[in-house]
């Protein structure tokens, strides 16, 4: 039985991240704040595959990423690594990224938004819950949204497992984890 975590994470501590569990079509999901947090629960469920909503690596030279400038030309809205409050949020990502191998946990990086876009032609929250539903998975009503992105981050590690999605980018300086657009179709 495949199981899967995704993780919308903040850029400080201070705030929450959305956390979620992805293991035979359910999907469990809760709030965390501490990177010790974070780290213990990931070892805890020990998934096949981490999906984490955030930045892993910086670009070499310039602003953004070659994953970034693709995503972008596609249509789809990511910031840059080296944004304002993004650097944070990158550096927190590359910190849990290297726990997290130690622990030999493989982790990839994702874009929920661009997911949900190309899974369910919309960045409509509620409409990815439904759309989660109709494909036969248990998920609670009422999550935040960062609950829901950790959810959709899970679900396209599972897809990912299942060779449904395709790599953005380059091993050189990061790649972002995307569905097919088919995947989902019956």
């Amino acid at each position: 039985m495949m199981k899967t975590v995704g993780i919308d994470l903040a850029g400080l501590q201070t705030n929450a991240s959305g956390f979620a569990v992805l293991f035979d079509r359910r999907i469990q999901t809760r709030l965390v704040y501490l990177n010790q947090e974070i780290i213990e629960l990931c070892v805890q469920n020990r998934p096949e595959l981490i999906a984490i909503d955030a930045p892993l690596s910086w670009p070499k030279c310039g602003n953004l990423r070659k994953a970034d400038r693709l995503l972008m030309n596609r249509g789809f809205r990511v910031l840059p690594p080296l944004f304002g409050g993004m650097k944070s949020l990158t550096k927190r990502g590359g910190y849990l990224i290297k726990k997290l191998q130690k622990e030999k946990i493989d982790v990839i990086e994702v874009h929920p938004t661009t997911s949900g876009k190309i899974l369910f032609n919309t960045s409509d929250r509620e409409k990815w819950v439904k759309g989660l539903k109709r494909l036969g998975f248990q998920l609670e009503k009422g999550k935040s949204r960062h609950e829901v992105d950790a959810s959709m981050a899970a679900f396209t590690a599972a897809l990912h497992l299942k060779g449904k999605t395709e790599k953005v980018g380059n091993t050189k300086e990061g790649e972002i984890i995307v569905p097919l657009p088919k995947a989902v179709s019956p």
